[in-house]
């Protein structure tokens, strides 16, 4: 399991409260570079970043690439 707790913590909220409409943005100088939310439908993580959106079936493959893709961004703005 990641070390990342907040990270954690935001993906099981989304999940705790997938009866409504929640949708976690991280932005980079006020715009958005990734979106998370949780689909009920689906039951499962959805990813959006730029045009490209994918499902997470579980909280650790969600927050795999979750923590992946913020290093990237990290990394890439340096």
């Amino acid at each position: 399991m990641s070390q990342n707790s907040e990270l954690f913590t935001i993906l099981k909220t989304l999940q705790t409260y997938a009866e409504c409409d929640i949708t976690h943005s991280f932005s980079e100088h006020d715009t958005e570079v990734l979106l998370v939310s949780y689909s009920k439908e689906a039951e499962a993580f959805i990813i959006t970043e730029s045009d490209s959106e994918a499902a997470f079936p579980d909280i650790e493959a969600a927050l795999t690439q979750l923590e992946r893709l913020l290093r990237r961004l990290n990394t890439t703005a340096r």
